[in-house]
């Protein structure tokens, strides 16, 4: 059960973050009268202690703000850049061979050129209303004094155990006393890291740019095969953007546009799926699912050929944006059966070379709001886990691997260019009402950070949910018919209804997809959304009470109760005011014997238990439940005095019982049915090989099990 306060609604700010001790200090810098930025420079600082694997001052990120004095929403564009020397063939060994994923990533020159401190520099003079030693303090005391480890500290530290030991700064900061993988419990000390922290504070964060650490980053970079120079730290900075929107529903979306993928996709998943009536579809139908699933590869196929740098190439945003061009891709949707034949827009001539899943990069989101009613909505992250597995001399400070998420192919608008910023997926996402914050998201995840934002959005603003509802609603992720991942809370019959459809479902569940926080704003005193009576007292007296430090820039508001959501994919936390919510780990997924034998239909091997299929005398028998999903038929009421016909309204296949009753029998007081008879009166070709039975129909079906391969990756290996 997780951990909770009886109070889940706050008008003193809240944090929602994926780790507790970050969530205190998130608290503490609000209970202090700091800003939603001071909370944010405080939080990100503590994360690089407790969550150093994940992101930190030796990574990037987006920040998307809104700020009640201008009621203006802003984008920050912090990603890392290409060095202005990069190698655009460092991922070849000396004999014209691609490097392995672990040396690629490993390689100096996977490192780009950090911009978290630039960021925090320009939100210090702009925004930040706390000085910078009440921020940066907690990160250096805990630094200093150390923490125990969590259960999620020693899964990623021991599937990355290889990459902590490939660099002796490295093993040296980052394992146990045994020399080996922070384990759960272990107390962590990182005294470099709190090194790292003293010179920011004492120089402010511009000096991450010019001083004595930014010689150790060079020197740490290219003495693993980079090619980093002083000027290329001297010369990063920050882009500040308008952020892309969209109405969705009478709801303002804001979101992060390029160098983000992210935002334009998110925004065009939405538009596409304005067009259908979800809420009577059902938050977990197979209608729902199936029409999300084409929306999502249309969209993602337009991420795949327009999605740059747009400072180098030319984004089409309007174009991928427009109400019409979207009503258009949206007919592209088919009601019954997967549509396969899914190519993106045409916009201009310009090449696409882009097939990056950004498969093994490591991601934090986490979502703030002060009393003052200003939110910010922060996604960073150091690319893999432990980033590029180099630590900076002296420092303790873990950097990225950034360069990765170039498309290797030249050519193309994603190609590695000096200065470019990368691909990325990070979607944070501020959604208004009648101009004002109704809903915060964002979350970790790779590419499938924008599946984890639209369905979240869409639970919330179609399906009616609490934000953390939303948030613990099973999700589904796909940016290619050839693979499809889902969650273990779908029933066995939804995702065998979907293969029905034609969608090439994983066979086995991943554990989970995302790491979704977010913020849900009530202004009208809607007890609903998760306050007590008592409450709402107390936090209006307290309101009424409050003074603070930054009283003469920011008024305080009161009666906006937010409440917020964590995901069990870490120790999410949700803290502000008398509200405290910790998520506790995720059960375990769970383990199940499979048949001796796979069924394969159109290529896509059906999801079946151990006793749902079996074989005796080489006759294939399918408990027949199970059949009724896979095959949408009707054999066990009978009441059909055809052979076969089809009920439009679901597009089952009704066969009369009678036809088959020599098929069916009973085992164990389960009926079962013979598969090749039912494959043959359903007019599926047949084939044995290995003993696993292939059937086939449906000759625009295309599953590509190289590409399936491709988007295939042990995803224990990240948090999504």
């Amino acid at each position: 059960m997780d951990n909770q306060s009886d109070v889940t609604a706050s008008s003193e700010g809240l944090v929602s973050v994926s780790h507790p001790i970050a969530a205190k200090v998130g608290k503490d810098i609000l209970d202090q009268g700091g800003t939603a930025i001071d909370a944010v420079i405080a939080i990100q600082c503590i994360l690089n202690v407790v969550e150093p694997y994940m992101s930190g001052l030796g990574g990037g990120g987006y920040l998307l703000y809104y700020d009640h004095t201008t009621q203006q929403v802003t984008t920050f564009d912090a990603r890392e850049t290409a060095p202005s020397h990069v190698d655009t063939e460092f991922y070849l060994d000396n004999d014209g061979n691609h490097l392995s994923f672990f040396d690629l990533s490993t390689h100096g020159s996977a490192i780009g050129i950090p911009g978290i401190p630039k960021l925090f520099d320009y939100l210090m003079d702009n925004y930040a209303t706390l000085e910078l030693a009440n921020l940066i303090n907690p990160a250096i005391q805990l630094a200093q004094e150390g923490h125990r480890a969590n259960w999620a500290t020693q899964k990623y530290s021991w599937h990355q155990i290889e990459r902590i030991k490939k660099y002796p700064e490295t093993y040296a900061t980052y394992t146990n006393a045994e020399n080996d993988y922070f384990h759960e419990g272990d107390w962590v000390r990182l005294p470099a890291l709190s090194k790292t922290f003293e010179y920011v504070r004492d120089n402010g964060f511009d000096a991450f740019y010019h001083g004595d650490i930014a010689h150790q980053i060079v020197q740490a970079t290219n003495q693993a095969g980079g090619q980093m120079t002083l000027e290329d730290l001297h010369n990063y900075d920050i882009q500040i953007k308008a952020p892309v929107t969209a109405n969705y529903r009478g709801y303002d979306i804001y979101t992060m546009g390029p160098s983000s993928s992210g935002g334009i996709t998110v925004l065009q998943i939405l538009k596409m799926m304005e067009q259908f009536n979800l809420k009577n579809m059902g938050s977990r139908s197979t209608q729902y699912l199936h029409t999300l699933i084409q929306a999502m590869h249309l969209a993602y196929s337009d991420r795949a050929q327009y999605s740059t740098d747009n400072t180098f190439h030319h984004v089409p945003i309007s174009e991928l944006l427009n109400e019409d061009y979207l009503k258009n891709r949206s007919n592209h949707i088919q009601s019954q059966y997967a549509n396969f034949n899914i190519n993106h827009g045409v916009f201009s001539e310009q090449q696409s070379n882009t097939n990056i899943d950004e498969q093994h990069t490591e991601t934090t989101h986490y979502s703030v709001t002060d009393r003052y009613g200003n939110v910010a909505s922060f996604t960073t992250s150091i690319g893999m886990i432990y980033g590029s597995g180099i630590t900076v001399p002296g420092y303790g400070l873990l950097l990225n691997t950034t360069m990765n998420d170039f498309d290797v192919v030249k050519g193309g608008i994603n190609e590695i260019e000096p200065g470019k910023r990368s691909i990325s997926s990070m979607t944070p996402t501020i959604i208004m009402k009648d101009a004002k914050p109704f809903m915060e998201v964002g979350s970790p995840g790779a590419i499938s950070i924008i599946a984890c934002v639209v369905q979240t959005i869409i639970n919330v603003l179609d399906f009616d949910m609490s934000i953390q509802q939303a948030i613990n609603e099973p999700r589904i992720y796909s940016s290619n018919p050839s693979r499809i991942e889902w969650e273990p809370q779908f029933s066995q019959s939804i995702i065998l209804e979907l293969i029905n459809k034609g969608h090439a479902m994983e066979r086995k569940p991943e554990a989970y997809i995302g790491d979704v926080h977010g913020l849900r704003f009530n202004y009208n005193n809607d007890k609903n959304n998760g306050a007590t009576d008592s409450q709402w007292k107390i936090n209006s007296e307290q309101d009424n009470d409050s003074k603070s430090s930054a009283e003469n820039i920011n008024t305080i508001q009161p009666h906006v109760f937010v409440s917020g959501g964590a995901d069990d994919t870490r120790e999410g936390t949700v803290m502000g005011g008398n509200v405290y919510i910790k998520r506790n780990q995720a059960p375990q997924l769970e383990t199940y014997e499979i048949p001796e034998f796979n069924v394969y239909v159109n290529n896509v091997a059906l999801p079946l238990r151990k006793f749902q299929a079996f074989r005796e005398d080489d006759i294939y028998w399918l408990d027949l439940t199970i059949a009724d999903h896979a095959f949408a038929v009707d054999v066990e009421s009978g009441n059909f005095n055809n052979d076969s016909t089809t009920d439009d309204k679901d597009n089952t296949t009704c066969i009369s019982r009678e036809k088959l009753a020599n098929y069916i029998q009973s085992f164990t007081n389960q009926e079962y049915i013979q598969l090749i008879p039912l494959a043959k009166q359903l007019n599926y070709s047949i084939n044995i090989i290995d003993d696993d039975l292939y059937l086939s129909k449906n000759a625009e079906q295309r599953i590509d099990e190289d590409a399936a391969a491709y988007y295939r990756y042990d995803k224990d290996s990240i948090t999504r």
